[in-house]
């Protein structure tokens, strides 16, 4: 098989976590978003960084957004968090009505900024989406950040239980990410990289993680420069239906640097949700945690 030039760069800048820097990874980014909510230039919230900085992308789920933010509302409260945090919505969609989302974003946090897309970035660029987001924690330099992708649900208690998987891995001094997705048939010896999960008390060490819904420090923007590594439309020429790429990336970059933990059991839930981005690849598997997913109050969410 041959390898186009920009593979085999995309593949040692990555294992090698060394992203040039580029004019399609900085700060010309942010050309593509109109500010709907809040303001660019970016400045820190309310001058002063924020406890928690929430990601949430979404796109052609307008009501599945407004109810994800109603219940982050919730969540937020229980954690005591709405005065410290920020939130940053970005909006992959020019078609729908996203009214009723937004005023459930203006109300959530005392710093909001909603992006809406100029233009469709779809599968071959949502890792433009993922860099606008590391151009804005650069900016804010939260000391914690959640992502949250559109199609997931949680309970009200959510925050709190990820808070607590979060100090419970903190004698880790290595660790960047703690994913809030699992599932039963998740792979036992890693996900894009080979690595034998580890049983870690309160949640496992896998390494590797995706894209659902994750939590991060300021040292995991600091280890990746702030910069993706731009993603080449080659990658889909020869099997359209590959993934973003996006996790792959920043699992790799992570690879060795950094430890990944994971939620077991599950603290989102995913799965309700035809995919918007991928269906060929949700159709061979599903990634659908229902059934493993343990709510606070015991009963099965399937």
């Amino acid at each position: 098989m041959v390898f186009h030039p920009v593979e085999l760069l995309f593949a040692w800048e990555t294992w090698k976590n060394r992203p040039r820097e580029r004019e399609e990874s900085g700060a010309g980014v942010l050309e593509r978003w109109i500010p709907t909510l809040g303001q660019l230039p970016l400045v820190p919230p309310n001058g002063a960084p924020p406890e928690l900085a929430i990601v949430l992308t979404t796109s052609a789920r307008p009501a599945a957004a407004a109810r994800l933010l109603a219940d982050l509302y919730v969540a937020l409260e229980r954690a005591q968090l709405t005065e410290r945090s920020a939130l940053l919505v970005l909006h992959d969609d020019c078609g729908r009505d996203y009214a009723r989302a937004r005023r459930a974003a203006e109300g959530l946090s005392p710093q909001l900024l909603w992006l809406d897309a100029r233009m469709r970035f779809g599968k071959p660029d949502f890792w433009k989406m993922h860099q606008t987001a590391l151009l804005v924690a650069r900016a804010w330099q939260p000391r914690l950040c959640l992502y949250l992708q559109d199609d997931v649900e949680f309970e009200p208690d959510m925050l709190i239980r990820a808070l607590g998987l979060w100090q419970a891995t903190e004698r880790d001094l290595l660790r960047r990410v703690l994913y809030l997705y699992s599932s039963s048939d998740d792979e036992q010896n890693g996900r894009w990289v080979s690595f034998a999960r580890r049983d870690a008390g309160a949640c496992r060490l896998t390494n590797w993680f995706d894209l659902q819904a994750f939590m991060v420090d300021r040292a995991f923007f600091e280890l990746l420069d702030h910069r993706m590594v731009p993603i080449h439309p080659n990658r889909w020429k020869r099997i359209p239906s590959q993934s973003s790429g996006v996790g792959r990336q920043f699992t790799r970059r992570l690879f060795g640097r950094a430890h990944v933990y994971q939620a077991w059991p599950p603290l989102v839930v995913h799965g309700s949700a035809p995919s918007t981005m991928n269906p060929e690849a949700r159709r061979a598997r599903s990634l659908d945690n229902r059934p493993d997913y343990v709510p606070s109050n015991g009963r099965s969410a399937a």
